[in-house]
């Protein structure tokens, strides 16, 4: 079945007004922690940095308790000194230092040592916190989004990612940005392609939390399959709602335009799904494969995966009489498709044994 963009905003709109206040309380949380487009950020110090004839001028102001306090460093070109200017409060203070070629030499060395170090510091706290954290809360987010599309889903759905298979949902997660990045060091443009490619992976653990990354890389790749420039451009069609958020300072932005935004690509990764399973492609489901018992019934393609267990293919009614699809018959009133994972230890279709 092919998707079309006006079909799944429909479906993302319906979702949204049917859980209105819940969704955008995920979609603010998600936002903060970095799970989702959008944030803040903050900057109270102005750097500038001049060049002209008489040399190198170097500034930074702030502005604490409503006073102005103003550092300048100038090198001159012709001149070894570096004169050191303070300006507060209207007096200005003025010092030339002489600092020799090794002394400068020195002191640049340390300085880059320093920005290394601390900068590699951030680096690994920021990826520390993005692997163990952030990627598991992306996955819990999307969860919510997709049982917000099929259902009302419940805020407590944004911890998913941590009570189910955490160690797993942070492997498959490091493996498919860790793809994404080496892709992106060749060109940009292959790392797009890459990211596209990966894109259903936090969806598939939504249903699939204890899939081997090697299987869930390769099932994105497959349901993003002649989709993934539908999806770019889906992506694309956003840019009027991300100006009008932009226009009234990210109100729309975060009360309407994100949570919309979220639920139309959950909603893409439904019918992606949906898809696979009607043309019987395997998928080991976890979650719902349907919509309140369609094709199954608790959220489950069969009582213990996909093939099922215990002879049931879904407890909720596919096309039959009692609601089941091997323990109340198929067609018929009294028999069994299969009662206990057997293909006929009872009547089927017309009372016979088969």
């Amino acid at each position: 079945m092919m998707w079309t963009r006006s079909r799944l905003k429909e479906v993302a709109k319906t979702a949204l007004h049917r859980n209105y206040w819940k969704i955008v309380l995920v979609s603010v949380i998600l936002v903060l922690l970095g799970c989702e487009t959008g944030g803040f950020s903050f900057n109270k110090t102005t750097y500038q940095y001049n060049e002209n004839d008489s040399g190198r001028e170097m500034r930074s102001g702030s502005l604490p308790s409503g006073k102005r306090s103003v550092v300048t460093v100038r090198k001159r070109a012709d001149s070894d000194k570096v004169t050191v200017e303070r300006k507060e409060d209207g007096a200005l203070q003025s010092e030339d230092v002489e600092v020799s070629f090794f002394e400068g030499m020195f002191i640049g060395f340390v300085a880059v040592t320093i920005f290394l170090v601390i900068f590699s510091v951030v680096l690994a706290v920021i990826l520390v916190i993005d692997i163990f954290l952030i990627n598991p809360f992306s996955v819990g987010g999307k969860r919510f989004m997709v049982k917000s599309v099929e259902d009302v889903a419940q805020v407590r759905e944004i911890a998913y990612g941590f009570d189910h298979s955490y160690k797993n949902v942070v492997k498959v997660m490091f493996h498919r940005e860790l793809r994404v990045f080496l892709w992106s060091l060749l060109l940009i443009v292959p790392g797009i392609i890459k990211m596209y490619e990966y894109y259903m992976v936090p969806y598939i653990l939504t249903e699939n939390p204890d899939i081997e990354y090697k299987a869930a890389l390769q099932l994105s790749r497959d349901m993003m399959d002649g989709n993934k420039w539908k999806t770019f451009v889906l992506g694309l069609s956003f840019i009027l709602w991300d100006i009008l958020g932009a226009l009234t300072l990210g109100i729309a932005e975060v009360f309407y335009v994100q949570p919309y935004r979220s639920l139309t690509y959950a909603a893409l990764y439904c019918q992606l799904r949906n898809t696979r399973v009607m043309n019987h492609v395997g998928i080991p489901v976890y979650g719902q494969n349907g919509v309140n018992g369609q094709y199954n019934a608790n959220g489950q393609n069969g009582a213990g995966g996909y093939g099922n267990m215990n002879g049931q293919y879904g407890a909720g009614g596919y096309g039959n009489m009692n609601g089941q699809y091997g323990a109340g018959g198929y067609e018929n009133g009294n028999g069994q498709y299969g009662g206990n994972g057997q293909y006929g230890t009872s009547e089927s279709d017309n009372g016979q044994q088969w």
